[in-house]
C-alpha cells in the first residue's frame, strides 16, 4: 500500500505539518474539467471518517479504512464496497481506529494500520475475521507511538510500517507469523511515507530533514543510502524545507515520486543514483501520490488548505509521468485524501473528506466522507 491519510487524517503531527505549508495560488472553482469528466466519475457519500482505500478485483470489492471518532478509545471499521457501483457489501468492526491498508494477495491477508494505538491488525481478506494483532508502537505518555503507512513485500511476505515521530521508526513484520522481526530507529524526521521495491530489495521511507528519503535493505533493515533535495542545511526541525508525506514507485522506470506537503510539489528521484530528476507543481496541501504503470501517469491529491488558506478546497491532479507535466486538474471538494489505482490500471479510486471544523464554508453537521470511482479512459 502506498499510500496515504493526513490532516486530522492521520494524526495531529501530520495535521500541523501540512497546515504549516506555504500557500500556493489556487482556485478550485476555476479549474477546467476534461470533457469526459461527468461520465468518468461515480461518487458515493457514505463512510464516516474514511481514509485509505484498496482494490481487490478478485473479490470484486474495495476495502476502505475508517476512523469515525477521535474522542477517546473508539472502534474502527473496514468497509467493503462493490468496486463497480460502490454499494456497501459489508462492514467489519475493529477494536481500534483504521487508517492504513495493505494486502498480501498470495496469503489472502489484509493488514490494517491502527495509527493512534500503534498497532497492526491482520484480517483474513475473504472472511473478514481478525486473525492477529501486532503491537508496534511503544508506550508514549497516555498513548502509544503512532504508526502511519503500511506496505507489503509479497515475495517475502514481510510487512513494513512507518512511524512519523521526530526521530522516526520503521517496523519490519513477518506477515506469515504475525511477529515483529525488527524495529529500525532513527529512520528520519517525520518518517511518514513508504514504498517497497520487491525486485531490488529496497525500502524507501520519506519525511523531512536533510535526506528527505532514507533507503533501507528490505531483508536486513540496514540503511543503505538516502535521497536529498539539498535544500535543508540544518538538523533542527525548523530547518526542514520539505515534508515528503507520501511516495509512489515506478519500479520498472527506476523513479520515485514524492508528495511534498510543504511546497505543494511532486519531487521525482532516480532510484539508481538518488538524483533529482525534476518537480511537478500539484497545489496547496499536496497529500497522496500514486503511479499508474499501464498509463505512465501519476495522480496526486491536494487538500487545498494551509495556514494562509484555511477555507480552501482540494483537487485531483493527473500528471503525464513521461513529460512530468500536469494533464488535468479535477476539482474535488472538499478535501481529497487517499488514492488507489486498480490492478489493471483502468480505474482510479479516491476518498474525499468533509471539513471537520464548522468555520469552513463547506461544513455540514453529520456530513460523511465520499468514495469516488474514476474511469481513466474517459479523461483522455
Amino acid at each position: 500500500m502506498r499510500k496515504t491519510f493526513a490532516k486530522r487524517a492521520i494524526l495531529p503531527l501530520l495535521l500541523a505539518m501540512t497546515l504549516a505549508a506555504p500557500a500556493l495560488a489556487q482556485d478550485s472553482a476555476a479549474l477546467v474539467q476534461p470533457a469526459g469528466y461527468a461520465d468518468a466519475v461515480m461518487r458515493q457519500d457514505i463512510i464516516p471518517g474514511a481514509y485509505e482505500i484498496l482494490d481487490d478485483p478478485d473479490q470484486g470489492v474495495l476495502f476502505v479504512a475508517s476512523n469515525p471518532s477521535f474522542e477517546g478509545p473508539s472502534a474502527g471499521y473496514v468497509w467493503l464496497l462493490d468496486r463497480d457501483d460502490l454499494s456497501v457489501k459489508r462492514r467489519i468492526q475493529l477494536p481500534d481506529g483504521a487508517f492504513a491498508l495493505a494486502m498480501d494477495r498470495d496469503l489472502g491477508r489484509l493488514y490494517v494500520g491502527n495509527t493512534m494505538s500503534g498497532k497492526l491488525s491482520i484480517l483474513d481478506a475473504q472472511s473478514g475475521v481478525l486473525t492477529g494483532t501486532v503491537q508496534l508502537g511503544q508506550k508514549d505518555g497516555e498513548g502509544y507511538e503512532h504508526t502511519r503507512m503500511v506496505a507489503v513485500d509479497e515475495k517475502t511476505h514481510r510487512v513494513y510500517v512507518t512511524s512519523p515521530t521526530d526521530k522516526g521508526a520503521l517496523w519490519i513484520v513477518d506477515g506469515e507469523k504475525a511477529e515483529l522481526v525488527k524495529r529500525v530507529d532513527g529512520s528520519g524526521l517525520w518518517s511518514a511515507a513508504l514504498a517497497v521495491d520487491s525486485d531490488k530489495g529496497r525500502v524507501y521511507v520519506g519525511g523531512g530533514g536533510i535526506d528527505e528519503v532514507a533507503v533501507y535493505d528490505a531483508a536486513s533493515g540496514e540503511r543503505v543510502g538516502g535521497f536529498s533535495t539539498g535544500d535543508t542545511k540544518g538538523t533542527a526541525k525548523d530547518d526542514s524545507k520539505h515534508f515528503f508525506v507520501n511516495l509512489a514507485l515506478d519500479a520498472q522506470g527506476g523513479r520515485l515520486f514524492a508528495a511534498d506537503a510543504n511546497s505543494g510539489q511532486i519531487y521525482v528521484f532516480g532510484t539508481e543514483d538518488g538524483k533529482l530528476i525534476g518537480t511537478v507543481p500539484a497545489g496547496t496541501g499536496t497529500l497522496d501520490v500514486v503511479y499508474n504503470a499501464d498509463r505512465d501517469e501519476v495522480y496526486a491529491t491536494t487538500r487545498g488548505v494551509s495556514k494562509e488558506q484555511p477555507k480552501g478546497t482540494g483537487k485531483l491532479v493527473v500528471i503525464d509521468a513521461k513529460a512530468l507535466a500536469v494533464k488535468h486538474e479535477l476539482s474535488l471538494p472538499t478535501h481529497p485524501n487517499s488514492l488507489e489505482v486498480s490492478q489493471d490500471g483502468k480505474l482510479l479510486f479516491v476518498t474525499v473528506k468533509v471539513p471537520h471544523g464548522d468555520e469552513h464554508p463547506d461544513f455540514r453537521k453529520d456530513a460523511v466522507d465520499s468514495v469516488l470511482r474514476v474511469d481513466l479512459s474517459k479523461l483522455d
